[in-house]
């Protein structure tokens, strides 16, 4: 019988420091963005599982309706951390753009203690950049794309290029 409660013992004690390794294997962020005047805001849940929810929210970041889960990518979900890992070691800082004052949003990421610079602002630094481009892939995944009055994010869901946009040709003077 002492045997056996040992056994039993042991048994616990590796059942839970496996629970404990899978637990902190799972990391997660979040992503918000704020709605506007004319557009709704939410807030999605990422998990490195390639779990997902999102949920509505007004602009004082009130819950509208119930958190509707989705899938993430495996490749997109492990390259959005391995960014969010390298944009916060470099301490990125964005820039402020110029927005609508009806249509204008801020969407930002909150991973372990740290906040993302505006992601709807354009960016020259490659780690932002990288760190849009994913955004914009969950975002996509998430369908927020198809619901009407939702902003759908920099450059209407597409990714941002670290390039600035190319000159406007010169325009020709008047014909007199």
């Amino acid at each position: 019988m002492f045997r056996f409660a040992i056994f039993a013992l042991v048994l616990s004690a590796a059942m839970a420091q496996v629970a404990n390794v899978n637990a902190a294997a799972r990391d997660g962020a979040t992503i918000v963005d704020s709605g506007s005047t004319n557009t709704a805001g939410y807030r999605i849940e990422v998990w490195s599982d390639g779990t997902a929810s999102i949920v509505m929210q007004n602009r004082a970041g009130v819950a509208q309706n119930a958190a509707r889960p989705f899938s993430v990518a495996t490749r997109v979900t492990a390259r959005f951390f391995a960014d969010l890992k390298g944009a916060k070691a470099a301490n990125v800082t964005g820039s402020p753009c110029m927005k609508s004052a009806s249509f204008g949003t801020t969407t930002r990421v909150s991973w372990h203690g740290w906040t993302s610079p505006d992601l709807d602002c354009p960016s020259e630094n490659a780690l932002l950049s990288a760190v849009i481009r994913d955004v914009n892939l969950i975002r996509a995944a998430s369908g927020i794309d198809s619901m009407p009055g939702v902003h759908r994010g920099a450059g209407s869901g597409g990714p941002i290029r670290a390039e600035p946009p190319s000159p406007s040709p010169a325009a020709s003077p008047p014909k007199r």
